[in-house]
């Protein structure tokens, strides 16, 4: 009996220790990969923006997509239509009437907000390097990434941006400003892929 006991102990020691090795490891490669196999993200976001001077955040909720490698879209429902379209390097923004259209390599300070989101939606981790330097923690089930900006000019409107996600979704979005404003956008589980 005693022996039995002990090679049970000893299979099972053996199996956990199969299992752990089995277990791939968790960085910024293969958490990357696993957004990368995304080709269409459709999801909901609410977002809360801290101003200095103001008793209460704004408050803000719409939709968000992505469509591989590079089409993002902020279609934001209230408390006004105001829609943020980002093609390739193209921004376009409309709200009403008026639409307005530039590009991300005129305004560091504006891809610095959009590009950690896609590239990381995107899988693409030269594109995420180009433009911070990229910090992960966690498990593949709960994770969080902090990008500070490299480029000098958007590191003096951009502090830090913190992701939070779980597997291959981001599912949280905090923005410090250098001026002591911030915003945090909370995105729910994708409603299609």
């Amino acid at each position: 009996m005693r022996l039995t006991k002990r090679a049970l102990w000893l299979l099972t020691a053996l199996a956990w220790c199969g299992l752990a090795r089995a277990q791939p490891a968790f960085d910024l490669d293969s958490l990357l990969a696993r957004m990368s196999v995304q080709t269409r993200v459709a999801t909901t976001f609410t977002e809360k923006k801290f101003i200095k001077g103001l008793d209460a955040p704004i408050e803000s909720s719409g939709e968000l997509g992505f469509e591989a490698p590079s089409r993002m879209i902020k279609r934001t429902l209230l408390p006004r239509p105001e829609t943020l379209k980002l093609d390739d390097r193209t921004v376009t923004m409309e709200r009403g009437r008026q639409v307005r259209t530039l590009s991300l390599d005129d305004y560091p300070e504006l891809a610095v907000h959009i590009e950690g989101i896609r590239a990381c939606m995107a899988g693409d981790r030269a594109a995420l390097e180009q433009f911070y330097r990229v910090e992960l923690s966690g498990s593949p089930t709960q994770w969080k990434m902090t990008l500070i900006p490299l480029n000098e000019k958007a590191a003096e409107q951009v502090q830090v941006i913190h992701l939070a996600g779980e597997q291959a979704d981001i599912r949280k979005v905090q923005v410090l400003l250098t001026d002591g404003d911030s915003s945090i956008m909370t995105i729910s589980r994708p409603l299609s892929r």
